[in-house]
């Protein structure tokens, strides 16, 4: 399609993603329109226009619908129901769409496509013990124990992100008692459980993809990733130039290709993945929009992971993914706040290697994605030094963060 200056598209969410959505969306002329809570919010403060309200009320939706002729989601979180409900009739189009959205909200139906599609995954086995659920929690140790391990993972099937909704069990009487605790509150948010083996990986990894129907795919470098306490802290790559074999790329590309085929899955998506100590590579989860591992292409890509998004969506050729030699990523959370009177957190300092990307979020909670730092360097060899060089500016970021405000003590 031919597009016009000023073409305007929803999104449905105000977060980071959301604006850095927006940005993108200003380089290729279009006019992006969010829907938000709050005009503070980070995507709000870069788009000339906002509807507030509550995803989940029809009349807010039916009146952001008629404005937008393509939608896109921040995330996967949403009420797809009530979104169907709303855009009944309308000429709208989503991306993904919703019943790929609907269909991937649930992590047991991830697992069924992949096993369905041969795609090599951790053996999972389903809850079925409501209201008695240590009786099962021996069992699920007992059957993944092999080797004297005696521990796997317990996940709910929805709802759960950056480590909520993910629990790791051992035969400790405390953590015995703790996964009740979290089985019981999925139960009474009507949610699955299951559990599956516990992944003794070398390292884990991720690949963001794009998926246009005119255009065919797009795919960015296997990078490596690093999670703390369940939230990505960084990542770097291109893998393939660190120490990853060649054929695990070919194959996350592969099954990228295979996924979004099946499942109907247009625009950026990505897959998180395990190396095994055996050099398997094994599908984690799949996340139906652009995502935090494909933040570095903002630097390091001559098209990064959002701009790729909004040309699946408006059918434009897909934009090279070419990408430097060297490149990583680490995430900038939210720092303890040990001293009384910070208001705000002062953004770290840019090299002349390392590129600031700050989301302008007013509330400062300790662990917060506030932003993330990219940087790029001509030779994979130098990587090493680059990931030390953002550990030492973060550090000192941090620092500079847990001291009080002049004029507010």
């Amino acid at each position: 399609m031919t597009l016009k200056a000023g073409t305007q598209f929803g999104i449905l969410g105000s977060g980071q993603l959301a604006r850095m959505l927006c940005e993108a969306a200003h380089r290729l002329g279009l006019s992006p329109l969010v829907l938000g809570q709050s005009p503070g919010d980070p995507a709000a403060q870069v788009c000339p226009k906002a509807v507030l309200g509550s995803i989940r009320n029809v009349d807010v939706l039916k009146e952001f619908f008629s404005q937008v002729s393509h939608v896109a989601f921040e995330n996967e979180f949403v009420p797809c129901g009530i979104l169907e409900r709303a855009s009944f009739g309308m000429p709208v189009r989503f991306f993904p769409s919703i019943r790929s959205l609907a269909f991937l909200q649930d992590k047991l139906n991830q697992k069924s496509v992949l096993n369905r599609l041969k795609i090599p995954t951790s053996r999972h086995v389903i809850g079925n013990s409501p209201g008695n659920w240590l009786p099962w929690l021996h069992e699920m140790l007992d059957h993944f124990g092999e080797g004297g391990d005696s521990e796997c993972v317990l996940k709910w099937a929805q709802q759960g992100y950056d480590g909520k909704g993910t629990f790791f069990l051992n035969r400790s009487p405390e953590v015995l008692d703790q996964a009740v605790a979290f089985c019981n509150e999925a139960e009474l948010r009507g949610i699955r459980i299951y559990a599956e083996e516990r992944i003794t990986f070398k390292r884990e990894l991720a690949i963001v993809s794009c998926h246009s129907e005119q255009h065919g795919f797009a795919h960015y470098p296997l990078v490596i990733s690093e999670q703390k306490n369940g939230i990505c802290h960084r990542v770097w790559g291109p893998a393939v130039s660190l120490g990853v074999a060649p054929k695990l790329a070919r194959e996350a590309q592969r099954y990228a290709v295979k996924l979004a085929q099946a499942l109907q899955l247009y625009g950026t998506f990505a897959i998180e993945l395990f190396e095994s100590r055996g050099g398997k590579l094994l599908v984690n989860e799949i996340a139906p929009r652009v995502h935090n591992t494909g933040h570095y292409t903002m630097n390091a890509s001559e098209t990064d992971q959002f701009e790729n998004h909004l040309r699946a969506m408006f059918d434009l050729p897909l934009g090279s993914t070419r990408t430097a030699p060297g490149f990583a990523m680490q995430n900038l959370l939210g720092p303890p706040l040990e001293a009384h009177g910070v208001h705000s957190v002062a953004m770290p300092e840019p090299t002349e290697r390392l590129h600031i990307h700050w989301y302008g979020k007013q509330d400062l909670k300790p662990g917060r994605k506030l932003g993330h730092v990219n940087g790029v360097t001509d030779s994979p060899g130098k990587v090493k030094k680059l990931l030390a060089e953002m550990d030492s500016t973060v550090e000192e970021w941090r620092k500079r963060a847990r001291k009080p405000n002049r004029g507010s003590e």
